[in-house]
């Protein structure tokens, strides 16, 4: 796996970027600034563009941004010591494939890391709970709950991996309906993606109730 790093602190970007050399994976660059990572991720076509939030007079979250709209192919994770739950939310909002904290153990990071690569979501779930209970009542939680049966199913399908003709098969019902559950989903949990519907649903710990269900 093929990746771009970029943080402002030299030792934690060494240290980082060695580590995750003996696990595989192939370090195109260690930048230092947000500019600096857009130009890499140009450059090198990366998997994985690993990027800090907090930049002197600049931000993570606007590269994030910027990778998204012109390289979607390279997957973003945001590694961060913040807990804001504000800035998680404005990267879910850009729909950044992965959030993690800095003071995780470096197999947390690789296994963050490898899920981003392969499509999942890789958003850390304490921040995601933080998020959650700073809701407002009727704001995700809440949504969730407000899903109806078979929105809740087809959501409990996607939390599992499945695509959309697998659900199809699933329910047995036409290919349109269940993406028509989809977008009804993301509209009520007022996300844009699958990936995000998935870790807001994660967090609410509900997937014994929506098994139950089905």
């Amino acid at each position: 796996m093929r990746i771009v790093m970029c943080d402002d602190n030299r030792l934690l970007l060494e240290a980082l970027s060695n580590a995750l050399a003996l696990q595989g994976f192939t370090v195109e660059a260690a930048t230092s600034t947000p500019a600096e990572a857009v130009a890499a991720v140009r450059l090198y076509d990366p998997d994985i563009l690993l990027i800090d939030l907090g930049f002197e007079g600049a931000d993570g979250l606007t590269a994030a941004r910027e990778v998204a709209r012109s390289h979607p192919r390279t997957r973003v994770v945001i590694l961060t010591g913040s807990d804001d739950p504000e800035s998680l939310l404005e990267a879910m909002r850009i729909g950044v494939a992965g959030y993690v904290r800095k003071d995780q153990r470096l197999d947390g990071i690789v296994t963050a890391l490898r899920q981003a690569a392969e499509g999942e979501s890789a958003i850390d779930k304490t921040l995601l709970r933080k998020l959650t209970s700073a809701a407002r009542p009727h704001s995700r939680r809440s949504a969730v709950a407000s899903l109806t049966q078979q929105e809740r199913v087809v959501l409990c399908y996607l939390a599992e991996g499945l695509q959309t003709y697998e659900i199809v098969s699933q329910l047995g019902i036409s290919t349109s309906t269940v993406r028509s559950h989809i977008q009804a989903i993301l509209s009520k949990l007022g996300v844009h993606t699958r990936l995000q519907a998935v870790a807001l649903y994660n967090a609410t710990d509900r997937t014994p109730q929506v098994a139950r269900d089905r």
